[in-house]
């Protein structure tokens, strides 16, 4: 009887060893995230960041160093055109003025003196050379008024709006002294923006006029997108002031109104590329990089791993395009861990294609060791 029970105890055990390895076994399985692979027609992107500008800004400026006296705005005032923005000191202005007035009285005089000459010339009561003299002085007091009428032109006595728009810069303020190099302010009509994105010399050549893209502005933390054409392509490269490298200016017009964006605020946008059929495309986490060539891994309905090498054609936006090495009904994961092998066994989790999902392993190194 002993003998049977300690018998039964091994059985046990070992059964319960056995089920425990093979339970742990099954635990063990890291999970990836898979795609099937459909040919199809392959719409690739591109990524590039940018600024809003407005279309029309229209800066004021003054001619002379005048000192501001009252300034009724703010910015981020809508004015209306025609509207009294600000009014200067009037000690230079009257000053002009009252030398003007002198000079008319002057000239007035001149004329007058030039008359009673003229008659005395006529009956020998003066000379021909005193006459010219009066005609000199009477045209330098010309001369004068002329100067000084053109100064008190330039002298402003006021500033009204030259047009409606929001008030998007304002450097003047009370007792200010007018800097004529630099506008007073600046205003702006908010309804009509541009978005100018910075494009690297290397896709420039896959930006088309007319071509269609989401605008995902920074107020948003670029959460939600608004769409957009490309109307204008600058044809002089620029240095980027944030990448430092060689790019082309490309100009976008937003369809719709973007709540809450003023010039100056920052915007990505995804420039959308003409598809091609009969292509097959995987997300650029799927690859993995050994000595210069391309891989990917493949798993069968069992969850086992094959290693195919594939071709690159393009690699844009999130997307490679694959010219050789996978085929219509392939299972690839999307995010492999580098040290996976050949023939090992993984947990496949099917997902949509294009869907995002993080797989097992670190995906910040996708070189092969």
């Amino acid at each position: 009887m002993k003998k049977g029970l300690i018998i039964l105890a091994i059985f046990l055990t070992l059964g319960g060893g056995y089920y425990y390895k093979n339970k742990s076994v099954k635990t063990e399985l890291k999970k990836y995230a898979a795609i099937n692979i459909n040919t199809g027609t392959a719409r690739g992107y591109l990524e590039a960041e940018g600024s809003v500008e407005a279309n029309d800004t229209k800066k004021v400026f003054v001619h002379k160093k005048l000192k501001v006296k009252d300034v009724f705005i703010q910015e981020g005032d809508y004015i209306e055109k025609g509207q009294l923005l600000m009014t200067f000191d009037e000690t230079e202005r009257n000053n002009i003025m009252r030398n003007l007035e002198k000079e008319r009285m002057n000239l007035a005089k001149l004329k007058r003196d030039m008359a009673v000459e003229q008659e005395l010339y006529k009956i020998g009561g003066t000379s021909l050379n005193y006459i010219k003299d009066m005609a000199d002085s009477i045209r330098k007091s010309e001369i004068a008024i002329e100067s000084y009428e053109e100064d008190l032109a330039k002298t402003a006595e006021k500033v009204e709006s030259p047009v409606s728009g929001t008030v998007t810069t304002l450097k003047a303020q009370e007792n200010y002294l007018v800097d004529t190099d630099n506008p007073l302010l600046e205003i702006t009509d908010l309804s009509d923006i541009k978005i100018v994105l910075e494009v690297p010399e290397y896709d420039v050549k896959d930006v088309k006029l007319g071509q269609k893209l989401e605008i995902k502005p920074e107020v948003f933390e670029k959460t939600q997108s608004y769409p957009g054409t490309v109307t204008k392509i600058s044809r002089v490269s620029k240095v980027s002031k944030k990448t430092s490298e060689n790019v082309l200016q490309v100009e976008v017009k937003p369809i719709e109104v973007i709540p809450h964006i003023v010039p100056g605020f920052s915007v990505s946008a995804i420039l959308y590329l003409e598809g091609k059929r009969n292509q097959i495309t995987v997300p650029k986490t799927a690859l993995l990089e050994s000595e210069g060539s391309y891989f990917v891994f493949a798993a069968d309905n069992s969850g086992i791993l094959s290693k195919k090498s594939v071709k690159i054609e393009t690699l844009k936006g999130e997307m490679a395009v694959i010219s050789e090495g996978i085929q219509d009904g392939d299972r690839i994961l999307t995010v492999p861990d580098e040290i996976l092998k050949e023939g090992e066994r993984v947990e496949v989790e099917m997902i949509r294609a294009g869907a995002k999902k993080e797989g097992a392993g670190n995906v910040k190194n996708r070189k092969s060791k």
